[in-house]
């Protein structure tokens, strides 16, 4: 089989996309890919909202549009098409996996709820305003998988492995891909459905979900904090080893995202007759995690990292299969890292990251 491979020359948005808009913004992720687009299309304009202003990270106000919503609310979604012709939308905003399991009405609410309104709303822009199928992706996590196929320990062929979600998370966001399947199935919208894996290496302040950790081992260390290992007592717990993540590395994830808004509709003849892709990745262990870190920062980072179970994390991450099969999503154009050095690279992106960052705030001495 020949991997494609979404290049930047292959990341062209269909003609009809002018403005994009992309929920959820005010996140890691949502942050990242509003800037990925930007860079790579001058001449779109991008509206970004969020439950509070997502971040302006350009001045130009013709490009990026920021607004502050509350997507449970029918009006203020709809103001958000109002004035414009919106072509594409990432629908990106949700409750995190364990925000979702602590909060089961909050949970709900914003990742079932508010999306079921946002596609309502999409399907009266296309009709009304656009007169041609919205381009749609919604942002769902490989967490809609469970049950006795999907331990860490597994291997998901998602041909032949039912749905069973274990957590509320799980289940919310398999309802929302149901939703947004029979807007593709009516020709309302063109849907498409994106299953993230655990994005590595996610900057800024640690999140709900369960599989924070697997960024906040490398994250912290690196900047002189304390971390906490959830999945064992010390370093040669049983589930450092016996307990592998499906992850991808971040950039990777910004160009597969935007690579789902561009990829033609037809690609989905390699798929399975849905609308829901696995977005592919690559399997690693906690160990491997630990080691990246003393490659990274050294001992001294190592030595920041303490070790105390956490229960209700091990039970979340007990639900996740540790790889799946991704021919057939490889073959609709999405991209994947390098099992040997994808997550080194990831973490070398955010030491990167980090280096530029303290290069910013260095005080310059008068000339």
């Amino acid at each position: 089989m020949t991997k494609q491979t979404p290049t930047y020359d292959a990341l062209k948005l269909p003609e009809h996309i002018k403005t994009v808009l992309l929920t959820g913004a005010g996140g890691f992720v949502g942050r990242e890919v509003t800037k990925l687009m930007l860079d790579l299309y001058p001449n779109l304009r991008i509206i970004t909202t969020d439950i509070v202003e997502p971040p302006r990270v350009i001045d130009d106000e013709k490009r990026l549009k920021v607004v502050k919503a509350d997507l449970g609310d029918e009006k203020q979604i709809d103001a958000l098409f109002e004035g414009e012709e919106v072509g594409g939308l990432i629908a990106l905003h949700g409750i995190m996996s364990g925000g979702s399991e602590a909060n089961f009405e909050l949970g709900y609410a914003v990742n079932v709820d508010s999306h079921v309104k946002l596609l309502a709303a999409a399907r009266r822009h296309s009709e009304n305003v656009l007169k041609r199928k919205m381009v749609y992706c919604f942002i769902s996590s490989l967490a809609v998988y469970g049950g006795p196929k999907c331990k860490p320990t597994d291997h998901v062929v998602p041909s032949d492995t039912p749905i069973i979600p274990g957590t509320s998370y799980g289940v919310e966001k398999t309802i929302s891909e149901l939703y947004a399947f029979d807007y593709g199935r009516r020709g309302y919208l063109d849907t498409r459905s994106l299953r993230l894996p655990t994005v590595a290496i996610r900057t800024g302040a640690p999140s709900t979900a369960a599989s924070s950790f697997i960024s906040g081992l490398i994250r912290e260390p690196l900047q002189g904090l304390p971390s906490v290992c959830p999945v064992a007592d010390g370093p040669d717990g049983e589930l450092i080893d016996g307990m592998p993540v499906y992850l991808s590395r971040a950039k990777t994830v910004f160009r597969n995202i935007v690579w789902g808004l561009c990829m033609p509709e037809d690609n989905f003849k390699y798929g399975k007759g849905d609308r829901s892709i696995n977005i592919p990745g690559i399997t690693v262990t906690t160990r491997q995690i630990l080691d990246a870190l003393k490659e990274h920062g050294g001992e001294e980072a190592t030595k920041l990292v303490s070790f105390k179970k956490d229960p209700a994390v091990i039970a979340i991450c007990e639900t996740w299969a540790g790889s799946y099969d991704c021919d057939e999503f490889l073959k609709m154009g999405f991209e994947v890292d390098d099992a040997q050095t994808g997550y080194s690279l990831a973490v070398g992106d955010f030491k990167e990251e980090l280096e530029q960052e303290r290069a910013a705030k260095k005080p310059k001495l008068d000339a």
